[in-house]
Parts: structure tokens; sequence; C-alpha cells
């Protein structure tokens, strides 16, 4: 029986998606797993494009209706483009501390390209779409 290692690509950009996850709740460095000119299109679609909008745009939503959420997600795929650019397909959720917005609570599909920099990964798209089953 064969067991498939990731790579070590492959092991860094679940470590760059596990590090957008933690830094929820903190904009700038939420903002920082994403490239200076990432675009960032949220499921109403919202557009921000560049790290300085995605750092506004959070600390505006961590200050209101985000203030008690905790990011949540898991990888279910990633598929590399070439060697130094992959697509993720990750499903998630907010997760609202309180509660108090468990409508919109509700599952949603992430979809990320990362893009190889320095012998690192960063991201430099982003979107997300509710999947329903609120």
């Amino acid at each position: 029986m064969t067991t498939l290692v990731p790579s070590d690509d492959e092991t860094r950009i679940r470590a760059l998606y596990q590090r957008m996850l933690d830094s929820w709740q903190d904009a700038a460095a939420y903002a920082e797993c994403f490239a200076p000119d990432a675009e960032y299109i949220i499921a109403d679609g919202m557009l921000e494009r560049g790290r300085q909008e995605i750092i506004d745009g959070h600390k505006f939503i961590f200050s209101t209706w985000a203030r008690n959420s905790r990011l949540e997600g898991r990888i279910d795929r990633i598929r590399f483009l070439t060697p130094a650019v992959a697509i993720l397909t990750a499903y998630g959720r907010i997760a609202y501390l309180d509660h108090r917005l468990s409508d919109e609570n509700e599952p949603t599909i992430y979809t990320l390209t990362a893009q190889k920099a320095d012998d690192d990964w960063i991201f430099v798209a982003y979107q997300n779409t509710p999947i329903g089953g609120r």
C-alpha cells in the first residue's frame, strides 16, 4: 500500500490557510495572508482590491457584525495549475460565538488562489459563496 505524503509546497499552503483561519478578528494579521494586490470577493459581491482594502474592510466587520465570531474551515482540495500557482477549494463558515446571527451562519465554499513568492506562498485571489443549508 502506498501512502501519499504531501509535498513541501502543499504543506506550506495548508499552513497559510490555517494562519488565515487563526488570524480572524485581527484585520492586519488576516490581510498579511494576502498579496499586496490581492482581489478579495465576498458573498454579497463586495470587492476589495489589495491588502489595505482588506484591512480596512475587516476592521469594520470585526467591529460590527463579525465582532464575536470565529472563522472555521477545512481544505477539500488543492490543485496545482503550475509549480507556482495552486487553487484551493475549502468549506467553512463564520461561527458566531454568541449565536445572535444564526441566520447568517451558513456554510460557505471558499475558492482561493495561492501563488509561490520567494519560496513561500501567499493568496492572490479569494472568493466566498454561501452554499445554503442554514
